[in-house]
């Protein structure tokens, strides 16, 4: 997933190490959060299915054609396209 082994060791060292109930945990949603403008930024077809359901919601969805923790390889472009769907 990483080209630069320097990179790949820090981002292992910086993450959080949880333990399985904090992933079996059911997060309240509070009611109305979803008349909020939202937008989702997809990076490769793993994610297709949540970019449907985000389109299907009303949600404005781009592309930035990459993989898994693309916003390591490139910070700048994820950071523009974030920007973007912000103001748009």
């Amino acid at each position: 997933m990483f080209s630069d082994p320097q990179m790949r060791q820090k981002v292992v060292a910086e993450q959080p190490r949880l333990p399985l109930s904090y992933y079996e945990q059911h997060i309240p949603v509070p009611d109305g959060w979803d008349d909020h403008p939202c937008s989702y930024l997809l990076f490769g077809p793993p994610y297709d299915d949540p970019a449907s359901e985000a389109r299907e919601r009303g949600w404005r969805v781009a592309h930035l054609p990459g993989a898994h923790l693309h916003q390591i390889v490139d910070p700048a472009g994820t950071a523009r396209l974030l920007l973007e769907l912000t103001v748009g």
